[in-house]
């Protein structure tokens, strides 16, 4: 784990568990369904010196609104919501030493919004949490109240961004989401319907972010907490490098700091270089689509430059991972605390990389790949950032 902490750039304190704390982990299912569907938030704790005696599972339920701060302002595209609702369950066990789980189910109707948090306690009264948690669900808001100047108001179309994986306690236009990277998702034209875009979003977000125990998720899997994963309406359109936005996407996606369109005919994946704003595509049913979904996150994300004979060959990222001569490759290589000696040509492009001979995941299709070299010390600038409160 150590060298894997070390490849982004500096030294994170090596933590680990107190003896006889419990582990608590909560995720629901669906992740995201814009239909009325049961929800169920399962939790799972193990503690193998005192065992579980319990696990609690609180919830806060309410209607999704679009907020509006004040008069003649547009309502926010970050939900907020109203006429909230308490809901909760208590398991108790007989301080199990295995695993052990407890589920809440909940009836998702329109314009649902649901924030959670768990907690579990061992035999020896230690206590554990696992961090809060917002998700939508239910068919999505499509008008809200405009406030008027002089009184009165308007009833205009409009939708908000919904999430998936909030990770907030207190869901609000006002909330604060410097400190996390708000990666959207939003349907390809060719998705038959929208029903089959949220299935398909959610084994990718399950991969990337849960349950993937390949080399390319262990990033992404370790500092999920940074994370913020949306869904968007329709309106996307790509192909191949072109990628377009009519309304309502158009406008929704202004929330995130980079969008993602999902999809399902076959064309070439591409992304844009940036550090926010910025979005690429995905092909969702394919055997690696996970592995091409967090590639074309390096670009619209992170702003890295691919690193293989073919691709867009231009960084933007701190540091760049790709440059334009041996010397600027060198040069960023020791100041980042790489071997200069690494510097190599891509094919006979002019354009270079550090390549230390092993998989990378902005070169390397393949399962086996990581977050190296420059790439991976790109990524711990980004972590930086968010630690620090400003992403971008």
């Amino acid at each position: 784990m150590l060298r894997q902490l070390l490849l982004f750039g500096f030294v994170l304190p090596l933590l680990t568990a107190c003896a006889g704390t419990p582990v608590v982990n909560a995720l629901h299912n669906p992740l995201y369904r814009a239909e009325n569907h049961t929800s169920t938030i399962t939790v799972r704790a193990t503690e193998t010196r005192d065992g579980i005696a319990e696990i609690h599972i609180r919830a806060v339920v309410g209607e999704l609104t679009a907020c509006n701060s004040g008069s003649f302002s547009f309502p926010s595209l970050i939900p907020c919501r109203r006429n909230a609702v308490a809901l909760g369950a208590i398991c108790s066990f007989a301080n199990i030493k295995t695993e052990v789980s407890c589920s809440l189910p909940i009836a998702i109707t329109p314009q649902r919004l649901v924030t959670y948090s768990a907690s579990a306690r061992s035999g020896g009264n230690r206590t554990a949490s696992a961090p809060a948690v917002t998700y939508a669900g239910g068919a999505p808001l499509t008008q809200a109240t405009l406030s008027l100047p002089f009184g009165g108001s308007i009833i205009v179309p409009w939708q908000t961004a919904r999430p998936i994986i909030w990770r907030t306690d207190a869901p609000s236009s006002a909330t604060d989401r410097g400190d996390k990277i708000d990666w959207g998702l939003v349907p390809d034209a060719d998705m038959p319907s929208y029903r089959a875009f949220t299935d398909d979003l959610q084994p990718l977000v399950l991969a990337l972010f849960y349950t993937d125990n390949h080399n390319f998720t262990q990033w992404t899997r370790f500092w999920k907490g940074l994370f913020n994963i949306w869904a968007g309406p329709t309106g996307g359109d790509g192909e191949g490098c072109s990628r377009t936005f009519a309304e309502p996407a158009a406008t929704v996606r202004a929330a995130f700091d980079g969008t993602q369109i999902l999809h399902r005919n076959a064309f070439r994946d591409c992304a844009s270089i940036s550090l926010g704003g910025g979005a690429g595509t995905v092909q969702t049913n394919l055997g690696d689509a996970a592995w091409v979904m967090l590639h074309e996150a390096g670009h619209f994300l992170f702003g890295l430059g691919d690193e293989y004979v073919g691709g867009g060959n231009s960084s933007i990222s701190t540091p760049k991972n790709v440059f334009g001569s041996k010397a600027a490759c060198e040069s960023a290589s020791t100041t980042s605390s790489l071997p200069a000696s690494q510097c190599v040509q891509i094919g006979s492009t002019g354009t270079w990389r550090n390549d230390d001979g092993q998989d990378t995941t902005m070169e390397d299709r393949v399962l086996s790949s990581d977050w190296r070299t420059l790439a991976g010390r790109a990524l711990g600038t980004r972590i930086n950032k968010c630690t620090s409160g400003a992403c971008y």
